[in-house]
Formats: C-alpha cells, structure tokens, sequence
C-alpha cells in the first residue's frame, strides 16, 4: 500500500484523482459486498474531480427504486432511488442516463424530478432507455404480498415490485417497456397478456392505464435510444462513469441464491444494463466498506455479530410491515439524544452510548453499536442492516468476478469505528475453504478473525495514508494480502472531497 499524496487541497485532489483515473475513458463504480456502501459518493467524487470539468455522462443499468444513492455536498444529503447520482452535474452540461437493463417505476421518478425542481437542480440532460422496463402497481402488490418479509429467512425484498418487473420481462414476456408508454393500444395488448400470465384481479387493466397516462407525458421529452446514445459517447471520447446498483454479492448471477436482487449487479450487468461490453470499462472500482460489513434482509451472512438473534431482530416488523427497530426507535430505546430535520435524522456518532455499546463484549450489542456508529439502516427502506466484521474471503471472491486483473478497491467508512478498543477482519473460515454462494455452506462454516489495534483517532478530512491509525493501515495491508486487491483510495469523510488517493 502506498501514498503519494500529502496536504491535498481541492486542486491536489483533481490531479490525485486523474492520476487514479489515468487514461480511463469508462470507469465502474461497484459495490463488492451486499451494496449500501458508499456508491453515491465515490461516484460522485469520479463524477466531479475526473479531469479538467468531470465525466461527461454519468450513467445507471440495472436496479431500481431498491436502491438508494446518498451524496452530501457542502453539507447537503440528497439522495436518489432511480436517477443516477451524477445528475447533480447537469448544470454543467453532463449528461446522466437511465439504462436498458432498468426496470423504472414512473411515479418515484417524477417524485425525484419533482425534487430536483425544489433543490434548484436541472435535468434537461436525462436520458431515460426506451427499452427499460416499467414497474406498475400490480408488481408492487405482488412483491409485497410474496417476498417482502424477511421473517423465517424469507427473501427480504424491499417491496418495490422490482422482482415481480423483471420476472415480467423475462417470463410473460408482456413487460411493458418506456417506449409503450406512448402508445395505448400496444399496452392494452401487454396487459391482456399479462392478465393472462397472473389473474385479472391483479392487473386492474383500467387502472394501470390511468395510471400510466399520469406520468407518460412528463418523462417523454427525456426518453431515448440510450444504446446509440452511449455508443457515439463511447466514439466521441466522453469519459463516461458506470453507477452500479445494489452489491456483487446481491446478483442476480453473482449473487447468494436465493437472497439476491432481481438483476445482474456485477461488473457485467452494469455494462450490458446500458448496452456496453464489459470489455471497454478501463477501470472498475470496487466499494468496500472497512472494516465492518452488513446486509440488509435474509439470507447467510458469516462474520454477522449476533448470528440469528441479529437477523431476527432486524427482521422483525410491525403489523403494518414497518420495521421495529427503525433508527428512530433505536436511538430512544439506547437513550441516544436526536433530532430530525427535514426528514432527516441528526445525532452524534460517537456519543458515549454508542461507544459503550461497540465496545461490549457481547457480539449482538456490539453490532447495534456499529450500526449507530456507521448510520446504517436502509436508505429506501429505513430497515436496520445487520453487522459484522469484513469477510475478507468475500471480497477475494467480488474482485474475481468483477475485476480479477486490476483489484481496484476503494475503502469506505473507516472512521465509523473510531473509539473502539479493537476491532476485527474475517481472514478465512474455520473449513478453510473459499467464500461459496450456496447458502448452507455460508451458514455453517464460520470466519476465522484476526485482531487489530482500535483507535480514537477522528480521520476526517486526513489526506495522507500515513496519518491513518496504525491499526487501520495494519488492517489494509492485510486486506491487500488475503484478496490480492489494490487500495486505491480511501473515504476520509462523507463529503465528496474528503479521500485519501493511493
């Protein structure tokens, strides 16, 4: 691990980032675990700092209103379910694009516009695929009636109706795809299909048609041949940036069958999702969040502090199907003060309560106290994300199926364990073998630790790998060695400026 960056300011950062980027003319923002891990603002930091002016096109395949990326400028959260997160830049004349391989739910897109409109921000640059598919309502009611609940080791779906979409696209073969919206005797024909494929009761023909005439004309001016579109980008040069959805471990082909998102989120989901070969993206950055992990819904998760007590307990749901231990809950219940602030929930990270339970000997406090300390709990849903420590064999895994020749990774969320004595990497598993996608294996073999020094060192705004605690650095070295990945940068803080470049 090394660093050639010390005392960067704003324009050292510029030129820290393009030598990262290099010659690159398509870089991939992926997450290499189960995804929450900090896409929005490194895509955002490629998107802004990439150059003289930025990327060019900023660009989204796969995934829908499921995800959620969260980027704070100046102070500033925003978050976005289905927008790419570059389209903060439009003002600037980038372009952001909404892929093929999408499934698109009209109402939370003009939700989002709607927000752009209120936060000053432009979008005359969007491009939304004509060839994504459209989330309806009768797919809503369908996941939430099917998969959503996370109880007895259930799937754990957000509920969007993003699976019910593409199993539409894929079976029935009757999805209803952006370009249809405009014509109202091709969606008649899709739903008389799909009535057929589910039950009329589910479709509500009438009802899906009105509600598809309530967002159609908005969203038409924005509607493209993104294919074309990205292949003469590609021809012209643009530098164009990948936002991936979800996490590796989450695919659809990549994934921890059945626990897994409906798409492909990997390197090569990203890239076909808007039309590409993976063959041209020149460098793929994988997130890793350090040195904690998590997962939101069920399915196996090795190094989980708190084993099934923690997964039944984030599970858990009221009669509403809201979870039990929402943020809010959770601070009151730990007597954690807070505040909320247009719609936002404030509180100190670090208040001796937090502290006090990340440093229990009890493995499911502990995670309780990592998950205040990191802020985790769903972005789109508000469920609590259960903890661990970093499996490191699960990133080795991530890195050969997204980016096996370069290994580039980027660290997340290193300063959520200040204040703690000590914390943990899962090195290998007691069978010795390597990370498996079949969920038994994933439930019974459990991860070897190795330890390393704590520190209450605040890391915020440090642009030097040197200045990092000694146990931090001990710890990355160690992840280099286990997974044979390359550190290449480092979030120092939430702001998009905030990174230390190797």
């Amino acid at each position: 691990m090394a660093n050639n960056s010390t005392d960067l300011g704003l324009e050292d950062l510029i030129k820290e980032i393009a030598r990262l980027v290099g010659k690159s003319r398509v870089v991939a923002v992926l997450d290499y675990i189960w995804g929450d891990g900090g896409k929005g603002k490194v895509s955002d930091a490629i998107a802004t700092y990439w150059g003289d002016d930025g990327s060019d096109v900023n660009a989204r395949g796969s995934g829908g209103n499921n995800a959620g990326h969260t980027t704070i400028i100046n102070g500033l959260e925003r978050i976005f379910h289905l927008i790419p997160a570059g389209i903060v830049h439009d003002k600037r004349g980038k372009f952001s694009v909404m892929g093929n391989g999408m499934v698109i739910d009209m109402d939370v897109l003009c939700q989002e516009l709607d927000e752009l409109d209120r936060g000053g921000l432009t979008y005359n640059n969007l491009m939304i695929s004509e060839d994504a598919f459209v989330t309806l309502p009768f797919h809503i009611t369908l996941d939430k009636g099917t998969t959503a609940s996370q109880k007895s080791r259930g799937v754990g779906s957000t509920g969007r109706g993003i699976g019910p979409a593409y199993a539409d696209k894929i079976g029935s073969r009757a999805g209803i795809q952006v370009r249809d919206l405009f014509d109202k005797d091709v969606v008649a024909r899709r739903l008389k299909k799909l009535e057929e494929y589910h039950f009329p009761k589910d479709i509500q023909r009438d009802a899906t048609i009105a509600y598809i005439e309530k967002f159609s004309d908005r969203i038409k001016p924005f509607v493209r041949d993104t294919v074309t579109e990205m292949h003469n980008f590609y021809k012209q040069g643009k530098r164009i940036l990948l936002e991936g959805a979800q996490g590796t471990l989450l695919s659809s082909e990549c994934g921890t069958y059945p626990h897994q998102t409906a798409s492909d989120c990997s390197l090569n989901g990203t890239a076909t999702g808007v039309g590409f070969s993976a063959k041209v993206v020149d460098l793929p950055l994988g997130i890793v969040t350090f040195p904690i992990m998590h997962r939101v819904g069920g399915g196996a998760f090795p190094s989980e502090l708190g084993e099934q007590a923690s997964e039944d307990y984030c599970a858990a749901t009221d009669p509403d199907g809201k979870p039990t231990h929402a943020i809010k809950t959770e601070l009151r219940e730990h007597g954690i003060p807070f505040e909320e602030i247009d719609g936002k929930i404030r509180y100190d990270f670090h208040h001796p309560e937090i502290l006090k339970l990340m440093n229990s000997r009890d493995p499911m406090t502990q995670g309780i106290g990592l998950r205040f300390a990191s802020k985790n709990y769903g972005a789109t849903t508000g469920r609590p994300r259960r903890m661990g420590w970093l499996d490191l064999k699960a990133i080795e895994y991530s890195i050969s199926v997204n980016d096996p020749i370069g290994c580039n990774l980027v660290l997340t969320k290193p300063n959520c364990i200040r204040g703690a004595e000590e914390f943990k990497l899962g090195v290998g598993y007691e069978g010795g073998g390597s990370f498996s996608r079949g969920e038994t294996y994933l439930r019974n073999d459990k991860p070897v630790y190795q330890t390393f020094e704590g520190s209450d060192v605040d890391i915020t705004g440090m642009t030097d790998v040197n200045d990092l605690p000694s146990g931090l650095r001990e710890g990355m070295g160690v992840l280099e060695k286990v997974t044979g990945g390359k550190i290449r940068m480092i979030s120092a803080g939430a702001d998009r400026s905030q990174n230390i470049v190797l």
